[in-house]
């Protein structure tokens, strides 16, 4: 396929998808429900003490780690685990509509299970991903050939009535980055069943200067999730980029010593009131988390003890949380 038809097709993925699956905007909810992600929490080990920190910040609900410790729940106990911690954390009043697990495709270990699960305790979405490219091999083969995992990964969907959310990142390593390469690969399949998670923080850097939202509203329809971090980019002190210089490589391959950090909400490169009008615009209702990956005591990296007192770690996140709630609610989100 040459770069013309790629276009062609990546149009019509998304008239076709916008004709069948597009929700109209007096669809969107008065407010969107925000999720915190619970890879922040595993310094608390009880569904009881994890509930109550949700609440203490004033979430709606929580997305469940299913991974191997210090995830919440170990994947191949999931059957006999994740339904009394979802029970737990309901019973405090708070909602569980996700979940995070390591599903690839339909053949990962325990996929069946974990989904099964899920479905039975009224969960409907999971993080899905991630597929990567293999240098040197034409790009446009290696999305034809994830048609068929796909293909499956969806019809195991549909039997759970589940929606995979594709993790988006920034970088040429992860399908998804571009968003129309895995527009591409999901244009024939049920928005319902296959979409993405998009990474507000990634596509962001991704697609500088606004362009992270032309991808936004391209994808519309298949957007299940959202996810939000904020990041700066910044000259590693006493590198070639803070002395002027014109060469060097620093930190993440970025050229003359720049380096990614990650920032709460509101301090970085971020536009949650642009972020919050795209999504009114192609009435989003699905899913949103924040993830708080900045310097948090341990929390930020899925640390099962911190390294600063507990007021201090969700007074954080608390404070992430007020940002997003104030740009959502510049748009009647």
């Amino acid at each position: 396929m040459d770069r013309r038809q790629f276009i062609q097709a990546g149009v019509g993925a998304v008239l076709a998808a916008q004709g069948r699956a597009q929700a109209p905007p007096s669809a969107v909810a008065k407010q969107l429900k925000i999720d915190v992600f619970s890879r922040h929490l595993q310094w608390l080990r009880d569904a009881d003490q994890v509930a109550e920190a949700v609440n203490e910040m004033g979430f709606d609900g929580l997305d469940i780690t299913v991974r191997p410790y210090p995830g919440h729940i170990d994947p191949a106990r999931v059957a006999q685990d994740l339904p009394p911690f979802v029970n737990t954390i309901r019973r405090h009043g708070l909602l569980v509509k996700e979940i995070t697990c390591p599903i690839t495709d339909a053949d990962s270990p325990n996929a069946e299970q974990i989904l099964q699960t899920a479905s039975s305790l009224g969960i409907t979405h999971y993080w899905w991903g991630t597929f990567r490219y293999v240098p040197g091999k034409p790009v446009m083969a290696q999305l034809d050939d994830l048609k068929p995992r796909v293909a499956k990964l969806a019809a195991l969907n549909a039997k759970y009535k589940m929606t995979a959310m594709y993790h988006t990142n920034e970088g040429d390593g992860p399908v998804g980055a571009a968003i129309w390469d895995l527009l591409y690969v999901l244009r024939n399949f049920d928005p319902a069943q296959v979409g993405f998670h998009y990474d507000v923080g990634h596509m962001t850097l991704g697609g500088g200067n606004g362009t992270w939202a032309l991808g936004l509203r391209a994808a519309g329809p298949y957007i299940a999730g959202i996810s939000v971090k904020d990041t700066v980019m910044e000259k590693i002190p006493g590198s070639a980029a803070e002395a002027g210089a014109d060469s060097g490589r620093g930190a993440s391959g970025m050229p003359n010593g720049w380096r990614i950090r990650q920032v709460p909400l509101g301090e970085g490169l971020d536009n949650l009131p642009k972020l919050a009008s795209v999504l009114k615009e192609i009435g989003f209702s699905g899913p949103c988390e924040i993830q708080a990956e900045y310097p948090n005591g341990g929390a930020e990296s899925a640390q099962d003890k911190l390294s600063l007192p507990r007021e201090q770690v969700l007074g954080a996140m608390k404070r992430d949380l007020k940002v997003l709630r104030a740009a959502f609610a510049s748009s009647g989100l």
